[in-house]
């Protein structure tokens, strides 16, 4: 008997006129993967595309879940509005299309998709959300850091705020939260690092890997084994009947 072909959901704004969705793929989790029995929510950085974290998705959602891989807001495919590049603008669009994800999700997001996926965790709550990895992204105010030209609305309302305080909003929400930073980051000065290193939290890891910021989306860096180790520790996989 053949597998019935699979009917990626769609979003319920799909049918308003005049919203404006991101690009996006629904994908069904791979038989024999049993990752943690949830769906997942994976956030690729700027300049890339929804296909950058498909290796993840590919390795951790469970058979029978699915992922959601959206394009980033004025990345190809996605709607480029003239304005609206705060974190805020790009979560918002994530919470526009994640009514396809029935149960809490295991967020992933890297680089600045980390950040967008940390403001989304926070305004859904522990109702729409079981976990959060962030993969290599500052969150501290470095006003330094901000740049012009094509993404000086995006660079400005990044890095002249801290967003560090919304770790513990998660954590005291009961989100369990994964931090990921590789040894030759540039991203994250050392003084962040050291305390995040040192940031005393149960529910929150932060753990060093081997090499720069591009390793960690590598289909064979050292991030996957990592995350499933959070996962194995917060979220374990219910057992199935037999």
């Amino acid at each position: 008997m053949t597998e019935p072909e699979f009917l990626p959901p769609t979003p319920r704004l799909a049918a308003v006129d005049g919203v404006e969705l991101l690009a996006r793929d629904v994908v069904p989790g791979r038989p024999g993967v049993r990752g943690t029995g949830s769906p997942l929510l994976l956030l690729h950085g700027l300049g890339d595309d929804r296909d950058q974290l498909r290796f993840l998705s590919d390795a951790l959602c469970s058979e029978g879940e699915i992922a959601l891989l959206p394009t980033l807001r004025d990345h190809p495919s996605s709607p480029a509005p003239a304005w609206g590049y705060s974190p805020l603008d790009y979560a918002a669009d994530v919470h526009r299309v994640s009514d396809v994800l029935s149960a809490p999700a295991h967020v992933i997001g890297y680089s600045y998709g980390a950040l967008v996926g940390l403001v989304h965790a926070v305004a859904m709550g522990p109702a729409r959300v079981r976990s959060l990895v962030l993969l290599d992204q500052s969150l501290e105010r470095r006003p330094q850091r901000i740049e012009g030209g094509e993404w000086a609305e995006s660079s400005f309302l990044k890095w002249e705020w801290d967003w560090t305080h919304l770790l513990g909003m998660l954590t005291a929400a009961g989100i369990p939260v994964l931090m990921v930073v590789p040894r030759d980051s540039h991203v994250i000065p050392e003084h962040e690092r050291a305390a995040l290193l040192a940031r005393r939290d149960p529910l929150f890891s932060c753990v060093l890997v081997d090499g720069v910021h591009a390793d960690v989306v590598r289909p064979d860096g050292p991030v996957l084994p990592v995350i499933e180790d959070f996962y194995a520790q917060h979220c374990p996989a219910p057992l199935k009947e037999s």
